[in-house]
């Protein structure tokens, strides 16, 4: 087995600081053009999608143990940079407290920034658009759903940035194999959705038709709302609403659940 470098014991070290930046930071994220993935099964599905780490920090005493070992040897077969890190430094590098024993940056995707690039695409399929859903949460678990049901992609309108690290652990590996891009000005948004001339279709708690009354063909917007504040004036009057039967005393679902049921149908 090739030698690795001696584990970093230092804070100050270039690759703590920018894992500390990446897993903190959307702006940060977005200069270096790089998010983070932490754990070895989030790291072996990113693997398992085709996508190369640009570098990899791995808790020394996890160093010679399953699974870390083995996607350790995967990733020197692929040249990709492996860095021993002291345990303790490496836990509080990460942005989560459970002990991840190892974190990969890796780049974020050409559409990532570019909304256009996702509602313009010729795969057919449903769109989700996320309306400043502030939860990452349930932001990764619509994309998970998304990639499940056979959505072409989803679009975070502001809210929560889907590569956040709790983003991208709730995705499960489908932020790698869903087209997914943030539009940073949901005005610009809000006004492309209206003016290019798909279906769309809005989620409401109550009112709106049945999911298996609407026609799901084409590349329709599945348009999902905030938590609280739910979707804007403008899109609803512009969209046709649907409503998931429910029993009357259940208020509402979260947005996760809604958009996860509204998509298998749509599947």
């Amino acid at each position: 087995m090739v030698r690795l470098p001696e584990a970093l014991k230092s804070s100050s070290h270039p690759l703590i600081r920018q894992a500390r930046r990446l897993g903190r930071q959307p702006r940060r994220r977005r200069e270096a053009g790089l998010f983070l993935v932490e754990g070895p099964t989030a790291l072996a599905e990113t693997l398992a999608a085709g996508v190369q780490p640009v570098w990899v920090l791995v808790a020394s005493a996890r160093v010679e143990q399953q699974p870390c070992q083995g996607l350790i040897a995967t990733l020197l077969d692929r040249e990709v940079p492996v860095q021993p890190v002291q345990q303790a430094l490496l836990e509080r590098t990460a942005p989560t407290s459970h002990g991840p024993g190892l974190l990969a940056a890796c780049r974020l995707p050409a559409e990532a920034d570019a909304p256009h690039a996702v509602l313009e695409g010729r795969t057919p399929g449903v769109v989700v658009v996320c309306w400043k859903v502030q939860d990452p949460g349930n932001l990764g678990t619509l994309i998970r759903s998304s990639l499940a049901f056979g959505a072409a992609g989803l679009v975070a309108a502001e809210g929560a940035d889907p590569w956040s690290p709790k983003a991208v652990r709730s995705s499960a590996g489908a932020i790698h194999r869903l087209p997914v891009a943030r539009a940073t000005d949901a005005e610009t948004l809000l006004e492309q959705l209206i003016a290019d001339g798909e279906t769309l279709i809005a989620a409401l708690p109550r009112g709106g038709a049945a999911p298996a009354a609407l026609s799901w063909k084409g590349r329709p917007r599945l348009l999902l709302g905030a938590e609280a504040a739910g979707l804007p004036e403008e899109l609803v009057a512009a969209a046709t609403a649907v409503s998931i039967p429910m029993r009357a005393e259940c208020e509402s679902l979260s947005v996760a659940v809604a958009g996860s049921i509204l998509l298998h149908h749509a599947h």
